[in-house]
């Protein structure tokens, strides 16, 4: 397989595995089997800054405190538009 990325064309020998990848009936699954070392830094590269750029299907793990913190963030903005809706009230009355 050729595919041109914007660090340079990438060469790769693949093996197809299964069709309806994702859900989509008409997507083909594939694996890379090998690839060149220009290739394989070019490729490296473009997917680095696909994952950067939030372009990327790659599931990013929660450690704990990215979690609870998480909590903690929407806990805050509940309390506020409580706070902020009650004021609002207080002042019409």
């Amino acid at each position: 397989m050729t595919f041109g990325t914007v660090f340079g064309k990438v060469n790769a020998h693949i093996e197809f595995l299964h069709t309806g990848a994702d859900g989509v009936p008409l997507a083909q699954a594939f694996g890379f089997l090998a690839m060149d070392t220009v290739s394989s830094r070019r490729f490296k590269a473009a997917t680095e800054q696909m994952q950067d750029t939030n372009f990327s299907d790659v599931v990013q793990m929660k450690t704990p405190i990215d979690a609870a913190l998480e909590t903690l963030r929407e806990s805050i903005g509940q309390l506020s538009g409580m706070l902020t809706s009650g004021r609002r009230t207080k002042s019409k009355g």
